[in-house]
């Protein structure tokens, strides 16, 4: 055996003792740190429980907070609500109006040979039918006789005209032919055209003819009649206007004005009234370009006798047919409106047709038409152009487009109540 085999067995046998040893040391502390382990591990599952009971209670007293909650908000909503329709019938003052700046409007005249080229004939048109709505009330206030003193006038004025040629006619000429025999007991009906033209010439800026007189006068004069007749029968009653619409002078049968005078009288011989028979009638009216439905219509006013013009039209077969119809219509009684409207068609178609031209002798088919004032306008909310106004006194304020006017007004009122708030 070598002589260090000991040595060498025993330093072995002392390695391994060692190593079991250290084994022993290493198993002993991972037991160590395994039971602090499981006991760190306990704590923290009874601090999870703790902590799960904890956080359970605080979601129910959440739960719980919330409900508390939304019911308090639903009130708090239906409140608020509540309050909201309270205010909405609660009279509120009403928001203040907003200043209207416009710049004044700026009127310049300007002559008629400056002026009636600018403007179109629908202008000019509307210009004259506000002359005539202006006049209207002067003519009504001076009417002092009938229906059929007017009408005997106008048919002695257009009794002359021509259809062949478009001459003679409704020009006023009467003025000059009053003492013709066919026009005996004609003066008092012109006197009394006379009297209006006065009145109506005082108020406007050009003076009206007397043709366009004679022709709407008997009109509007039949138009009190027969509102007159009607109130006898019914009563009073507001829906006249609507039941006689067809007689209106500017929305049913509208007038047309705009006829010159002529400067002196027309032909003689022309109006067979004295001594005339139906024949002569009938070849009167068609001279004219008017038939039997027209002779029939007006046969009662031809004379002051209302018979006299009905026997004689009634020797005629079909105007006797038609004079039939017409008395059917006026026994139907006052309260009907067909009569009338009968009676206004028919004059309105003699007066408008028997001019001198013929019916496009007036606006707007006519360049430089009557009654019409011109001026170059801007300012006021107003486009700048030529306008064609009324021949009346501030027609011309009367006149633009409606929106400009409304703002134009609104802005006075506003101006006046400044005034007035400054004055107190």
């Amino acid at each position: 055996m070598h002589a260090f085999a000991p040595l060498a067995n025993a330093s072995a046998t002392l390695a391994v003792r060692q190593t079991t040893s250290k084994r022993q040391q290493t198993s002993s502390r991972s037991n160590a740190i395994a039971r602090v382990v499981r006991a760190n591990a306990r704590a923290n599952d009874a601090e999870d429980a703790v902590g799960d009971a904890t956080t359970r209670r605080r979601a129910i007293a959440t739960l719980f907070a919330g409900a508390v909650g939304t019911a308090g908000a639903v009130g708090s909503a239906k409140a608020d609500v509540q309050d909201y329709l309270s205010n909405l019938l609660v009279e509120k003052p009403p928001p203040p109006k907003r200043e209207i700046l416009l710049p004044d409007l700026e009127v310049k005249p300007l002559t008629r040979e400056e002026g009636y080229r600018g403007t179109t004939g629908a202008n000019k048109s509307k210009a004259q039918i506000e002359f005539a709505q202006f006049i209207a009330p002067i003519i009504e206030e001076n009417i002092d006789l009938d229906f059929g003193s007017y009408f005997r006038l106008a048919l002695a004025d257009l009794g002359t005209f021509s259809v062949v040629g478009k001459k003679n006619g409704l020009n006023g000429s009467i003025r000059f032919e009053l003492d013709r025999p066919e026009n005996a007991g004609l003066k008092p009906a012109f006197n009394s055209i006379e009297k209006i033209k006065k009145a109506v010439d005082a108020k406007t800026t050009q003076p009206i003819t007397y043709a366009d007189l004679i022709a709407i006068v008997p009109h509007f004069a039949a138009r009190r009649q027969f509102k007159a007749d009607y109130m006898e029968e019914v009563g009073d009653d507001k829906n006249y206007e609507f039941l006689f619409i067809g007689t209106n002078p500017f929305l049913g049968a509208k007038i047309r004005i705009g006829r010159r005078d002529a400067d002196g009288p027309d032909p003689e011989g022309l109006i067979p009234l004295v001594n005339g028979n139906a024949e002569d009638f009938i070849a009167w009216f068609r001279r004219m370009g008017l038939g039997p439905n027209e002779l029939a219509a007006l046969a009662p006013y031809i004379y002051e006798d209302r018979q006299k013009g009905i026997d004689i039209v009634a020797q005629d077969g079909t105007c006797a047919r038609l004079l039939d119809v017409y008395e059917t219509q006026r026994i139907l009684g006052k309260r009907a409106p067909g009569p009338a409207v009968t009676i206004i068609k028919n004059l309105k178609q003699c007066t408008d047709q028997c001019i001198p031209g013929g019916p496009l002798s007036v606006a707007p088919a006519q360049l430089d038409p009557l009654y019409v004032d011109y001026a170059f306008i801007k300012g006021g909310g107003e486009i700048p152009r030529i306008s064609a106004s009324g021949a009346y006194p501030g027609s011309i304020y009367d006149s633009g487009s409606k929106l400009a006017m409304q703002l134009r007004a609104s802005q006075a009122e506003q101006r006046a109540q400044a005034a007035a708030a400054a004055g107190n």
